[in-house]
């Protein structure tokens, strides 16, 4: 564990970079605290973040960065990073379990000194040579900090959309809204679906963890099968590390999960699930699936709109994530946010892993080029 002062005389106030998971471990109650008075997100809560730990990242060899500032005693930031080896560089990262995550920092309102000082600690004593910080919303407090940075490489823009439901009073009212999707209103396609049997959609039970684990490997299946025709793989659609995350997150066996599984069957046969991370006010859409025979009733559809509804009964809002998807302008009406994903170099080295990233692919361009230049001659004198 390392300390800094960092400009603080009480010795109860400061900056430290944990790095033993029993100290990580023992933040938890602090952490929770934290987590409620900042209003927190699903990944900013610390039973995600321990299972990214155990789960995902430690496994994988990762060694964990956790930023945390306290003043007078109080814990007011947590930021969770770690660190991996590529090639012959050090790279630090947020800790995800192993997909593509929002960059953010748990923090209490006002501390703009704890942001910063957990900046210097990420960017100048963490020993990395290459910062990634994915997906940061623009008004995220150290948006500037990450786009003033002498060591900036270079940048990537998404967006994002949030649906604010906790201030709608009525679902009819808010559905109408709306106008249509794909030429249909809310409702629709679950209505035109039960014709063709008995459809059911519910919650899993928190306890039940033999459902649990069959539904996120039906679930995972499916997502496998779907990245096979759309050619999107992802090596975390196969890992077992990821796997274990997803049941695990639901699990409320021993703790308050932080996740709810929704599945959908006809007649008893699975048709589709969705897995939903929970924050303190907002829910995030993680991962669904569905089986490709029943998409001409758009089960996707159905799920995310039940997801949607069960969101605004428990005065909750829902953040669909980063992408362009149609359906999330529509059910956010058109609340797009947006968002940067960083690539900082950190020390001279590092600078020069993005050197030679261009040299090789400025190399492999001008191969390329030969190549069709030389079945271009090919074709002609053919």
């Amino acid at each position: 564990m390392q300390r800094f002062e960092d400009n603080v005389c009480n010795q109860q106030s400061g900056l430290e970079i944990i790095t033993d998971p029993d100290a990580f471990l023992a933040l938890r109650h602090a952490w929770n605290a934290l987590w409620s008075k900042a209003d927190g997100r699903h990944h900013e809560a610390f039973d995600v973040c321990w299972l990214c730990w155990t789960q995902v990242a430690k496994p994988r060899g990762r060694r964990l960065h956790c930023i945390v500032y306290r003043e007078n005693g109080e814990l007011v930031l947590v930021w969770p990073l770690v660190s991996r080896r590529r090639f012959f560089w050090t790279v630090l990262e947020p800790l995800t379990p192993g997909t593509a995550e929002y960059t953010s920092i748990l923090s209490a309102p006002g501390a703009s000194v704890a942001i910063e000082a957990a900046w210097r600690a990420a960017t100048r004593y963490s020993q990395a040579d290459i910062f990634n910080i994915p997906y940061v919303v623009k008004n995220a407090p150290f948006y500037d900090l990450a786009s003033r940075h002498t060591g900036l490489v270079a940048t990537t823009q998404h967006v994002s959309a949030m649906a604010f439901l906790r201030n709608e009073p009525d679902w009819t009212a808010y559905c109408s809204t709306l106008g249509t999707l794909s030429k249909k209103k809310p409702g629709a396609r679950e209505k035109r679906f039960q014709k063709e049997g008995t459809l059911e959609i519910r919650a899993l039970d928190a306890k039940d963890t033999h459902a649990h684990a069959q539904w996120v490997d039906w679930m995972l299946a499916r997502k496998r099968e779907w990245a096979e025709r759309v050619e999107k793989q992802g090596p975390w659609l196969d890992s077992r590390e990821y796997r274990d995350f997803l049941v695990n997150l639901v699990d409320g066996t021993h703790t308050q999960p932080m996740g709810i599984l929704f599945v959908m069957t006809l007649d008893g046969a699975p048709v589709a699930a969705s897995l939903i991370g929970l924050g303190h006010t907002c829910i995030n859409g993680l991962i669904a699936g569905f089986d490709p025979k029943f998409s001409r009733f758009a089960p996707g559809s159905i799920m995310m709109e039940r997801c949607i509804k069960w969101a605004w009964e428990n005065r909750m809002d829902v953040d669909f994530g980063i992408g362009t998807e149609d359906f999330k302008a529509y059910w956010s009406r058109g609340n797009i946010l947006p968002n940067t994903s960083f690539q900082i170099a950190t020390t001279r080295w590092g600078k020069m892993a993005f050197y030679a990233r261009g040299l090789a692919k400025r190399l492999a361009d001008r191969r390329a080029a030969g190549a069709r230049a030389n079945a271009g001659k090919a074709t002609m004198t053919a």
